[in-house]
Order: structure tokens, then C-alpha cells, then sequence
């Protein structure tokens, strides 16, 4: 998959791809499988945590097409820094994630909302069309 500034696209092998710059991506356990461009076969909607190096951990959702029974990457959405996603499921063409964030002002390490966010896929774009958020209280 192409993947945050990456020119070419990264291969996950078992989950995980490592870098000559000292990154890591590593796919995380919430994934989501159902039909999100309409063509009646199951996609699957999964996340990625890219670190660096440093202490920051940045969280994307990605889309996969069932391209004959094998994934092809479709589409990203970026969910930013130290943004861990609880649960991912697909139903009527929409991806609902379940992540953490924080209000304006807070410290990075300052999770304080749970953001519950509503994506639909458009051809390679998958694009937030609502979210609620709650209270969290680690």
C-alpha cells in the first residue's frame, strides 16, 4: 500500500513492514470485512500504526478491494497521532471505527473522547461522513 509519504507501496509481510529509516507499520487486530463499493464482494477495512522512531504512533484506516479473492489496496483515511481504534465494522456500504482522540488543549498522551466516525468509500477516496463522540475516561 502507498502510505505516508512512502513512494512506492509497502508490502506487509505477516502484518508488519520495517524500513531502511528505522520505521515500522504494523497492522492492528480491529478489522472490519463487508461489501463497501457496491460489487458484492467482501471488502475488508483494517488499520495501520506507523512508527518512526520517535514517540509518536499514527493511526490510518485503509480500505481493501476484494480484487478475485485477493486484497488490493483501494484508500486511506488518516486518524493522527496516538489515536488507538477500538473496533472497525462494515454495513450498508459504510465503515463505522471506534477510536480515541482528545479535545483541543489536551497533551498527546490525553485520550478524553471516544469518536465513533462513519466512512463511505468513493472510488479511491474514503471520506468521513459523520461521527459522535463520548466521554472517555481511561
Amino acid at each position: 500500500m502507498p502510505y505516508n509519504g512512502y513512494p512506492d507501496y509497502l508490502p506487509l509481510t505477516e502484518g508488519q513492514w520495517s524500513g531502511e529509516d528505522g520505521a515500522t507499520v504494523l497492522l492492528q487486530k480491529p478489522c472490519g470485512i463487508g461489501d463497501l463499493d457496491g460489487d458484492g464482494a467482501a471488502d475488508a477495512v483494517g488499520v495501520v500504526a506507523l512508527n518512526g522512531g520517535g514517540s509518536g504512533t499514527f493511526f490510518t484506516v485503509l480500505v481493501w478491494r476484494n480484487s478475485g479473492g485477493k486484497p488490493a489496496f483501494r484508500a486511506l483515511a488518516d486518524l493522527g497521532d496516538r489515536t488507538p481504534v477500538l473496533s472497525v465494522k462494515v454495513a450498508g456500504q459504510q465503515a463505522t471505527v471506534v477510536w480515541l482522540t482528545r479535545s483541543d488543549g489536551k497533551g498527546m498522551a490525553e485520550l478524553d473522547i471516544r469518536r465513533t466516525s462513519t466512512y463511505k468509500l468513493s472510488g479511491t477516496t474514503l471520506a468521513e461522513v459523520s461521527h459522535t463522540d463520548a466521554p472517555y475516561t481511561p
